[in-house]
């Protein structure tokens, strides 16, 4: 009997430490820089990106070189908006994050009205220029399935 305890228990332990590795694995990271018409670097500039099937929202701050960093997100599809004071306001929609992706957007704030508002369609694959290695996404369902 305890030896069925104990083989159960490492098991279980097993399961997981190998659940939390690949929920570690599934997320993303977005990061850019945020500048005016001129090419004058923006800082103070309110970054946020929302997981549009769930409606969760990430907020960041540019920082002096108007660069932001939006860590560990869940992947799927986002979108971004940049709001600052005196600029319109930027949108851009169809972005997707898949698994262990860092893309760069990098954004252009127009001088206007705090009503008035730019939006962005992105349609094309982001493309990570700062990581050389390939991935792919795997269904829940065959991961299942493994024997």
């Amino acid at each position: 009997m305890k030896r069925i305890v104990f083989t159960l228990s490492i098991v279980l332990c097993i399961s997981l430490i190998a659940c939390a590795a690949v929920w570690a694995q599934a997320t993303a990271q977005i990061s850019g820089t945020v500048r005016d018409q001129s090419g004058a670097v923006l800082p103070g500039v309110e970054i946020k990106m929302t997981q549009t099937e769930t409606g969760i929202a990430r907020t960041a701050v540019t920082n002096e070189t108007g660069s932001y960093v939006l860590p560990n997100l869940a992947v799927g599809p986002y979108r971004l908006e940049a709001a600052l004071p005196g600029f319109r306001s930027y949108v851009q929609t169809g972005i997707v994050l898949q698994v262990n992706t860092s893309p760069v957007i990098n954004v252009v704030l127009q001088v206007g009205q705090v009503a008035e508002q730019v939006e962005v369609q992105a349609n094309a694959a982001l493309v990570d220029t700062r990581n050389a290695t390939v991935g792919s996404v795997i269904e829940n369902e065959r991961v299942l399935e493994l024997p």
